[in-house]
């Protein structure tokens, strides 16, 4: 009897060993670049080159050919790899997907039309390329919009509310001919949503911009909506413009008087608490592009990019800050320095305050990804004392 157990669970290993050698011998073959990336090798496609990237690190972009095309010119399939999680090939209209496509590569037809969009983040780098005509549906609804394409959009009705991200209306998406859904990584709270979009065939693309350190990493995915919507130029043009921008700090070299001021980013919870960014959140290296220094240096950021602390632990290391800037994108109730005031008498003692050196941040914050650009000259303009240079910072008087 014994014997008979241990000759099950010896076949049972050795099946267990069969099934995990045909997962491997049914996954595409694969090798490394010369800096240690993957080169995934898909039966029928060549690979032709990797697009190069300067700041983004949470996608990569492989350029395939197909194999048999005959043309002269030949179409280029895109691999977009997003974290090393999700992979899509993007099929150039007139091919199809090769016959042996693996089921962890998901299929993405082009020309896209007719998309859901729910990572409003997304919206501003999509207006910025002329390709909105690609969306039909969003996720968020006109009054929630601060991007003037999308507003005009929903009153033209070229562009529909078709539920928010956590309950989509599946059924106007369906009427619609939607094949994809672009998607922010809140959709991984509802996993159940997306199981149910892909079960009806509509491909779930999911932006991890904001896995993106660096606040140029963020609008290098201009090049990925490039890439979705046949905009490649386009975007290419536009990040190269919006770095050019920043050329210019490099010019006027971080000088003194900006390289020594101090600045705190923050709001104020409704229990009283003040939010801050982490030290090593996109926009504390806006702080630093811009030649300032970051209030709390020290303050890793967890699961969330933002740190909550008491207005004692805030007053302690911000209270000599140059300057106070009130993400207003948040909580925008602040409009005067009475108003802070009124949040905590304590703000009265502050440096900033008491030198009227208070800013706030419009609502649009962020949903402006394609504006970072702009948004960092803006702190350099009060760091370096031209408060009339400012566009998406206001003065708090």
């Amino acid at each position: 009897m014994q014997k008979e157990k241990v000759s099950v669970h010896t076949l049972i290993h050795r099946l267990l060993l069969l099934l995990v050698a045909l997962a491997l011998v049914s996954c595409t073959k694969q090798r490394e670049d010369e800096r240690g990336g993957v080169i995934r090798e898909i039966d029928g496609l060549s690979f032709d080159h990797t697009m190069p990237l300067s700041y983004a690190t949470a996608f990569r972009a492989d350029v395939y050919t197909a194999q048999d095309d005959a043309s002269d010119t030949r179409e280029a399939f895109t691999l977009l790899t997003v974290r090393d999680t999700d992979a899509y090939l993007l099929i150039p209209e007139q091919h199809s997907a090769p016959q042996t496509l693996p089921p962890d590569i998901k299929p993405i037809q082009l020309p896209i039309k007719n998309a859901y969009l729910c990572a409003s983040s997304s919206m501003s780098l999509v207006a910025s390329l002329g390709a909105l005509d690609a969306l039909r549906f969003s996720a968020i609804q006109k009054k929630d919009w601060y991007i003037d394409e999308a507003v005009r959009a929903m009153d033209a009705g070229s562009l529909l509310y078709a539920g928010k991200y956590s309950a989509p209306d599946f059924e106007r998406l369906l009427d619609g001919k939607c094949p994809i859904a672009i998607e922010s990584m809140m959709i991984y709270h509802s996993p159940q949503i997306r199981e149910k979009l892909e079960s009806l065939g509509i491909t779930v693309f999911i932006d991890t911009a904001s896995y993106e350190a660096h606040p140029l990493g963020r609008l290098e995915w201009i090049k990925v909506y490039g890439l979705l919507f046949g905009k490649e130029r386009e975007a290419e043009r536009f990040f190269d413009e919006q770095t050019q921008k920043l050329a210019v700090l490099n010019q006027l070299g971080a000088n003194a008087s900006s390289a020594k001021k101090k600045v705190a980013f923050f709001f104020v919870s409704p229990l009283g608490m003040v939010v801050i960014r982490g030290s090593d959140d996109y926009i504390v290296k806006m702080i630093e592009l811009a030649g300032g220094t970051y209030a709390f240096p020290a303050t890793k950021k967890s699961t969330s990019p933002s740190v909550q602390i008491s207005m004692e632990q805030f007053y302690a290391q911000a209270g000599d800050a140059d300057i106070l800037i009130y993400n207003a994108s948040i909580d925008n109730s602040i409009r005067s320095k009475q108003d802070l005031l009124d949040k905590n008498p304590l703000f009265a003692e502050f440096k900033a305050v008491k030198s009227e050196n208070v800013w706030a941040t419009g609502k649009y914050l962020y949903q402006a990804t394609d504006k970072i650009g702009d948004m960092i000259l803006d702190i350099h303009a009060i760091l370096d004392g031209k408060s009339d240079e400012t566009r998406f910072l206001e003065r708090v008087e």
